[in-house]
């Protein structure tokens, strides 16, 4: 499992996990449909090992089946680990075994112990069944890497479906955000040239009335049409414009 790790990380590297969407982009059909089976010829890495892999979900919610395949893949190498464990657990009991035959050797053989061969006959069926489970153990080992490659290569059909709806929805969603920003732009400068267009006509009457009236007779025209908020305000404009 380690060599098929290490392999398909190596892999990975040679292609570019940045180049690799441009690959799925690239690797089509005649019909202009992907070809999944292209894939294979890749040394995918394990996805549920690869950080990079994880923070496509940052953001978002992994779908059923993600989780599904994900948990699958998880129990292969959970599996696989176990087998790896128990092999090696088994074989230090059959050297064990062993060791103890060769210490009865000569109680047996030589003063022909009864208990000693009755022992014997013990271990010798003990060693029997590890050999036959360490048969079973290797056979399954060996299945391990295509088993783990099948189910990440489903994760990874999955996470391709779940990346591109959401890529697409998010292209959708961007092109809205550009027109609105650009609706609210060109509104933004509408709303400026109106305010500056609305405060330079103010200014202007207000400088002209100032002029022709004077300060305290303006004073009283302001308190009659604005209300007192309003006043205070006109108050530090009319100041702002005076000292200009």
């Amino acid at each position: 499992m380690d060599k098929f790790f290490n392999n398909g990380m190596k892999g990975l590297g040679e292609v570019g996990c940045d180049c690799m969407f441009d690959f799925f982009k690239r690797r089509q059909s005649k019909k202009g449909e992907f070809d999944w089976s292209a894939l294979r010829k890749y040394n995918i890495p394990i996805l549920i090992l690869d950080e990079r892999w994880h923070t496509i979900f940052k953001n978002t919610e992994k779908a059923k089946e993600i989780i599904e395949k994900e948990e699958k893949l998880k129990e292969l190498l959970k599996e696989e680990s176990r087998l790896v464990f128990e092999k090696k657990e088994i074989l230090s009991r059959k050297k064990s075994y062993l060791d103890k035959i060769i210490k009865l050797t000569p109680e047996v053989f030589d003063k022909n112990d009864q208990q000693s061969k009755e022992e014997m006959e013990k271990c010798e069926k003990e060693i029997n069944q590890i050999n036959v489970r360490i048969e079973s153990i290797e056979a399954e080992i060996h299945n391990m890497p295509e088993r783990i490659r099948e189910a990440n290569m489903e994760l990874l059909k999955c996470t391709i479906n779940s990346v591109y709806f959401k890529m697409r929805e998010n292209q959708l969603r961007v092109k809205e955000l550009e027109e609105l920003i650009e609706k609210t732009r060109k509104q933004l400068a509408s709303y400026i040239d109106e305010k500056e267009g609305l405060t330079e006509y103010d200014n202007e009457i207000y400088t002209y009335f100032h002029d022709l009236l004077g300060g305290e007779e303006l004073q009283k025209l302001d308190n009659e049409y604005f209300n007192k908020t309003y006043g205070n305000k006109r108050d530090a404009e009319k100041l702002n414009a005076t000292e200009v």
